[in-house]
């Protein structure tokens, strides 16, 4: 409960902090240069999920083990070796990008503004990646208070950083403002990883290390929570990414522009849904905390605990979820002052409901981490994620549906993942 305070205290903070920054952002770049970045983002998102995320789940599952067993030694040997491997997947993965940046910019992104920014995402991928190896050290080993401080800073840092730069650099070039927002990005992670590594180095020279005979690890332990974890996120990534380019093509055949399809796109994801999701901090905090007790009482047998914890994190999402409800009335009104976009009352009603939705899936994908079913959340993302592309191709290209069509092909698409999920984990805690 402590580490899931302190972490949700963060995320509070940094919700605040991002708030404040969307609404800086979104009157320094406009709706059509956020889109633009949007746009460009998809890149980023898919190389975070291949090089990064899998390792996140298998760093922070191995470090709590090896922690316990062999001190802040093994740890120091784990973390250095998933580095090396977020290296050498980035280099597999990044260099295609960087060097045919334009024909991925023209013919998948649909958009040749973003091929400037392109460029410099795989030098940002390569310092987050550093990041989250050492945040997930730092995790394994319950220290929640230093990773916690470091995102408050590498943030505050990050959102100066964007905010002086689109002052001082940016014109009407839309190409230039997503390329500033990512360059500001890229800066505040020298920071992050700067402080995380000095910390963890100061830490392991004051504590006991225990003698260690044999191996540590394998690189096929290794990979076995990693490699499902990178899939997961890889297939989701992808086809999520593969909605949100879709979406301005099939508003622009549902009637829209292409400058208005794209600035819309820029004030779902910059701004609207951002809104919506500001209680998903307490129960990212929550979850953060829940999947490595869970799947220490895995390890022992512990079902009783297992529902437990389960029961007590649904009742945690549903909790927060009413915040969501009660924020439904005002975002209209919230929507028109802060970002001087006007928005309709069922828009609002759909996003909170996607929200809402998705405080509980990530709970259950938590869970099911836990009970080491990382290859049923694989099957089931990529069955929810295939369900909603269709519907939004289907869906938004209707004129009398056009946006709306797009929220509600990803609310059932959600929704299909979320029952899968809590299928999966009856059916665990069942047979086990």
């Amino acid at each position: 409960m402590y580490r899931a305070a302190v972490l949700a205290a963060s995320n509070i903070c940094l919700q605040l902090m991002g708030f404040a920054y969307r609404i800086a952002l979104s009157r320094l770049a406009g709706a059509e240069g956020m889109g633009v970045y949007a746009l460009s983002v998809q890149v980023y998102s898919i190389l975070y999920s291949v090089c990064i995320s899998g390792m996140n789940v298998a760093v922070t599952a191995m470090s709590a083990r090896i922690y316990m067993k062999r001190g802040i030694e093994g740890v120091g040997r784990l973390a250095g070796f998933a580095v090396g491997v977020v290296l050498a997947v980035l280099v597999a993965a990044g260099l295609p990008i960087f060097i045919f940046n334009h024909e991925i910019a023209a013919h998948l992104l649909g958009d040749v503004r973003t091929a400037r920014s392109l460029t410099l995402i795989p030098v940002c991928i390569m310092l987050t990646g550093f990041e989250n190896v050492l945040k997930s050290v730092f995790f394994g080993m319950g220290r929640v208070k230093t990773p916690a401080l470091s995102e408050l800073l590498e943030q505050a840092i990050r959102f100066s950083l964007v905010i002086i730069l689109l002052k001082t650099l940016s014109n009407s070039d839309h190409s230039l403002t997503s390329y500033l927002i990512i360059l500001g990005m890229t800066l505040s992670e020298f920071f992050s990883v700067s402080f995380l590594g000095i910390s963890l180095i100061s830490r392991r020279r004051k504590e006991y290390s225990r003698p260690s005979h044999g191996k540590i690890f394998t690189g096929r332990e290794f990979c076995s929570i990693a490699v499902p974890s990178c899939l997961t996120n890889v297939t989701a990534t992808i086809l999520s990414a593969a909605s949100t380019v879709l979406l301005p093509a099939r508003l622009m055949v549902a009637g829209f522009s292409n400058s208005e399809a794209v600035g819309l796109l820029g004030f779902i994801s910059g701004m609207a849904e951002p809104m919506m999701h500001l209680p998903m901090a307490f129960v990212g905090a929550m979850c953060t905390v829940l999947m490595p007790n869970i799947s220490a009482s895995w390890d022992i047998d512990d079902l009783t605990g297992i529902r437990r914890r389960t029961k007590k994190a649904v009742r945690y999402a549903a909790f927060m979820s009413l915040f969501v409800v009660l924020l439904i009335p005002f975002a209209p009104w919230l929507c028109e002052v802060l970002f001087k976009q006007e928005i309709t009352g069922l828009f609002c009603i759909l996003l909170g409901i996607k929200a809402i939705i998705n405080h509980f899936l990530i709970v259950s994908i938590s869970v099911l981490n836990g009970v080491a079913e990382q290859r049923r959340v694989l099957s089931n993302a990529i069955a929810g994620e295939l369900v909603q592309l269709g519907l939004i191709w289907l869906l938004t290209g209707v004129p009398s549906l056009n946006i709306y069509g797009y929220i509600a092909g990803v609310i059932v698409g959600d929704t299909l993942r979320l029952g899968l999920n809590a299928y999966r984990i009856r059916r665990a805690l069942k047979n086990k």
